[in-house]
């Protein structure tokens, strides 16, 4: 039988998407087309992806009040990774939901949801899916192994907060693109 937490939990997690998905439109921009003038964020990726890894990784390990044996280091790592690729590739699968009517199917709106339009790697709305896919993902796995599950939640979540906005503020700084 389900706790009352967790219950609480699943209504929460239910009533934030879809809140999103309600409200998660895109803009159209009519007879116009979308040019960067530096190159594109896409570029800053691969640097994001390292950073964020690592922020997480090593702020968990090292504040998260976890009780650890040494293979055990791999998997949290591993579960970082899945978390942060879950997080990423949501978006994308939002945006090529999205972009099907008007790619003709599935594979072309997939391919699109990457190529269309001036995307920044952090959107509006980024920081909400990030929390709301990798909270779940790394807490559920590692809640067993802290000795402070309050402090392990509030640990991640801070530091998604952080590494998004990092992230966002960067490419913003350096990328640049015009209608």
């Amino acid at each position: 039988m389900e706790s009352k937490r967790e219950l609480k939990l699943k209504y929460v997690f239910a009533t934030s998407l879809l809140v999103f998905l309600t409200f998660g439109n895109s803009f159209v921009y009519a007879n116009s087309s979308w040019r960067w003038l530096t190159s594109s964020p896409k570029e800053l990726l691969p640097i994001a992806i390292i950073f964020t890894l690592a922020i997480e990784y090593i702020g968990i390990l090292s504040l998260g009040k976890l009780h650890l044996i040494k293979w055990e280091r791999i998997k949290i790592f591993g579960i970082i990774v899945l978390a942060n690729i879950a997080s990423f590739i949501l978006p994308y699968i939002i945006r090529a939901y999205t972009l099907r009517p008007i790619s003709g199917g599935w594979v072309n709106a997939w391919r699109d949801a990457f190529t269309k339009g001036p995307y920044y790697i952090v959107l509006f709305g980024y920081l909400f899916l990030t929390l709301l896919v990798e909270v779940p993902i790394v807490y559920g796995f590692l809640k067993k192994y802290t000795l402070s599950k309050k402090f392990l939640m509030s640990l991640i979540i801070l530091l998604n907060i952080i590494t998004t906005c990092i992230v966002a503020i960067i490419e913003r700084t350096l990328y640049h693109g015009q209608w």
